[in-house]
């Protein structure tokens, strides 16, 4: 049987101060769902009027990147979020989306 791949990628989401911590908790549940952990996480704080940005790093099989690229697109749809960038480890840019 072959190893299965890991990747790390990671998320970028610039939003609205006072969406944050709910989308953070969307794609927490997400990852969870797919029995995927977070490496780590950085955030910017910003008045609630403001925009903020949260960095969220992973590691990914590589049979889910389709799954993330699913998450991805559903929370740069999310209300408040004014972008979302997803890259791999090697810093490519996969999705760029501006809300």
């Amino acid at each position: 049987m072959r190893a299965q791949q890991f990747l790390s990628y990671q998320f970028t989401i610039v939003s609205l101060g006072a969406t944050l911590n709910a989308l953070r908790k969307q794609l927490y549940y997400e990852l969870r769902d797919l029995d995927l952990r977070v490496q780590s996480v950085r955030l910017s704080r910003a008045e609630s009027d403001q925009l903020a940005c949260t960095i969220v790093t992973l590691r990914c099989p590589a049979r889910r990147r389709r799954q993330l690229g699913a998450i991805a697109l559903r929370l740069g749809r999310s209300p408040g979020v004014r972008r979302l960038h997803w890259q791999n480890e090697a810093g490519s840019a996969i999705a760029v989306l501006p809300a």
